[in-house]
């Protein structure tokens, strides 16, 4: 098992394994995280032993992005964070091999939308998903609007995001937001299994069905802009410096 300072990762059998260690912050996801998080999706796609990635996090996946490290961010600061976190998460969609995401606790923001770059979502049966980053005075920024709309269609997805509503993971399954729900326990296990299941098919037939099943879906150059700069936007308003304050000092934010 390779070690850094945010990540945990392990190649078991043809799979390879990476784990957010971060438990402390509920894996919340910093500059450092994101990086570290590009570097080992990048490692795993050259290593021609490995045929499928797993990430997962342990006691909760991710519980979004670093609010202590957006707190007093720059439209400017927030627009690099925003691109930063486009380019790690269009990594891992357009990753030439297959990702599984499996899904504990919590998977907020951020996390969700680490989620949703993934090709596959397991959840185990008490995880919680959702966008709620209307709660900061925010919106998504990695790209989850699209992804999220794409998997769940408008409706719900509007229902999400405009809500900072949570759904639990049988609601989850119920949506289409994640393929299945798995006992916590037998979580990892049935992650894995399905990874081994994927990677005794044909390689270069599994490479090919992913590039085809994703052109369809695409997110569209114009879109990530719009979303990126939405992001960056959020944060010349006050009301991101309250709901950011409001998180911290674990009270309800008082929009005006």
């Amino acid at each position: 098992m390779s070690t850094g300072e945010r990540l945990l990762t392990e190649r078991k059998y043809e799979t390879g394994i990476i784990l957010l260690n971060r438990p402390e912050a509920m894996n919340a996801m910093d500059e450092g995280m994101l990086r570290e998080l590009r570097d080992s999706v990048d490692e795993f796609e050259k290593d021609d032993e490995v045929r499928v990635i797993l990430i997962s996090g342990g006691k909760n996946f991710c519980a979004g992005a670093d609010i202590k490290e957006m707190k007093g961010k720059t439209p400017e600061q927030a627009k690099a964070f925003a691109l930063l976190g486009h380019s790690v998460f269009e990594k891992i969609e357009n990753c030439l091999k297959p990702v599984i995401a499996a899904i504990s606790g919590y998977a907020l923001g951020g996390g969700c939308e680490l989620a949703l770059a993934c090709d596959l979502r397991i959840a185990g049966e008490n995880a919680k998903i959702g966008q709620p980053e209307v709660v900061l005075g925010l919106i998504p920024g990695f790209g989850g609007i699209q992804r999220l709309t794409r998997l769940v269609g408008v409706a719900r997805a509007k229902e999400l995001v405009l809500t900072g509503k949570i759904v639990d993971a049988n609601e989850a399954e119920f949506i289409g937001l994640v393929n299945r729900v798995a006992p916590d326990r037998e979580l990892m296990d049935q992650a894995e299994e399905t990874a081994r299941l994927v990677a005794r098919q044909g390689p270069s037939a599994v490479r090919l069905a992913k590039k085809i099943l994703n052109i369809s879906s695409k997110l569209e150059d114009e879109l990530i802009t719009s979303d990126i700069e939405a992001f960056a936007k959020c944060f010349e308003t006050e009301e991101h410096v309250e709901g950011i304050n409001a998180f911290i000092e674990k009270r309800k934010p008082r929009f005006k």
